[in-house]
């Protein structure tokens, strides 16, 4: 009994003792570790460096965590963004709108009758130019002009400007029947109405006889003042849609004792030299200076010279010459104030002189030629072609402005020049 006593004991250890074996063996095994520490060095991965010298290595991934914050920029405001505008624009104005041509009257129509000295009529201190409308004449500068305008389609605006002579802007009409003279705004619109659509009239006839109480013309010379060709400047900025700049934006030269051209044409008049002129030269902001070609013994002469010259040195009868050094065949003016490439050819006569200064803030790069003088200028420069179009498309030109006076239009000797690089 004891025996079996015994041998059940012992069955009964052995069991525990399997039990126990298996306990130490399977539970570290669903833990998946090992109850031995590795004594083995830990196991590393090592990145490759990238090939530099590749273009198709991909960026390694950020090891930054990824957030959920937003990216921040700057914040958007609803002020809009401003710029100082140029001091000579007042933005809060309405651009020009182009004067009416049928104005009658002027506050300062002279009344009193003309008589001749010399070549030149004279009255009330002043004196004054004849002026007969010729419709054969006028036809050949409607057709001239039409011509310019056709060959620059597309490629460039020409505005034609004709300047009326002080004769048809001052005398009243009484004054010019008794003398026998054309009626020049009459003239003037029938040779627009007969140019080719595609010129860009600027008629100024309107605006000059609104203010015929201002000195806008010389009583002594055939010429019209700065403050004339202000008035006509402002009608170009009506019809090209841009602000003119104010008289108070310059700075100017005055000279209060010129004696011009009527002096000479009518003898010395002693009427005339006891009346004499006060010239104002408006000085431009942009540049002052050009390039200009002189005549000389061998040719032409290439001179840098003011736009506006101070000709308080001169003579009393040159200072009409302080306008861009009188008429010459080729001039050009950069203004490095202003960078959009804008250009502008002016094809004039000696009354476009004291208008050229007006145009050098608006434009980087101003042309003016002498239509009587370019063809020859063109021959000892070597210039083939000296049409206009030519002209144009050398330099990149967007604006022609094609100004005489009214005179000019009508006479053969001057059209003759013009068909020569009217083209």
């Amino acid at each position: 009994m004891k025996n079996k006593i015994c041998s059940a004991l012992f069955v009964l250890l052995a069991l525990v003792a399997v039990a126990a074996l298996m306990i130490f063996v399977i539970v570290p095994a669903i833990k998946g570790g090992s109850t031995e520490p590795s004594t083995s060095a830990p196991v590393t991965t090592t990145q490759a460096a990238p090939n530099l010298q590749s273009s198709t290595v991909a960026a390694p991934e950020s090891t930054q965590p990824v957030t959920t914050e937003p990216v921040t920029t700057e914040p958007v405001t609803t002020e809009p963004v401003t710029t100082e505008p140029p001091e000579t624009e007042a933005p809060t104005e309405p651009l020009p709108t182009p004067t009416p041509t049928d104005v009658a009257e002027g506050p300062g129509d002279v009344h009193t009758l003309a008589y001749q000295a010399g070549t030149v009529f004279i009255t009330e201190g002043c004196g004054y130019s004849a002026y007969y409308f010729g419709e054969t004449n006028s036809t050949r500068y409607c057709e001239a002009v039409s011509r310019v305008a056709r060959a620059l389609e597309g490629k460039a605006t020409v505005y034609c400007l004709i300047a009326p002579l002080s004769t048809g802007v001052m005398l009243a009409p009484e004054v010019l029947d008794d003398l026998g003279f054309s009626d020049e705004n009459e003239a003037a619109a029938w040779m627009y109405a007969h140019m080719d659509p595609l010129v860009r009239a600027v008629p100024v006839y309107g605006a000059l006889k609104l203010h015929n109480d201002e000195n806008i013309y010389f009583h002594t010379d055939h010429h019209w003042t700065a403050l004339g060709t202000w008035y006509a400047y402002r009608e170009f900025c009506a019809q090209k849609g841009i602000r003119p700049h104010e008289l108070e934006d310059f700075e100017t030269y005055v000279y209060t004792d010129y004696l011009g051209s009527f002096d000479y044409y009518s003898d010395g008049n002693a009427e005339l030299e006891d009346n004499p002129d006060t010239l104002t030269a408006y000085i431009p902001n942009g540049t002052n200076q050009m390039t200009t070609y002189i005549a000389e013994d061998s040719g032409y002469g290439e001179y840098q010279w003011p736009i506006v010259k101070d000709m308080s040195e001169g003579s009393r009868s040159s200072y009409y010459m302080g306008f861009v050094a009188g008429d010459r065949p080729w001039s050009y003016a950069h203004n490095e104030t202003i960078t959009d490439g804008s250009a502008v050819l002016v094809v004039k006569d000696s009354y476009g002189n004291a208008f050229v200064p007006w145009l050098i803030d608006h434009y980087e790069h101003i042309y003016w030629i002498d239509y009587r003088s370019y063809a020859d200028w063109c021959d000892w420069a070597g210039i083939e072609d000296s049409s206009i179009s030519n002209f144009v498309e050398r330099n990149a030109i967007r604006d022609v402005i094609l100004l005489n006076q009214i005179g000019s239009t009508g006479s053969g000797v001057n059209l003759d020049d013009m068909e020569v690089i009217f083209k």
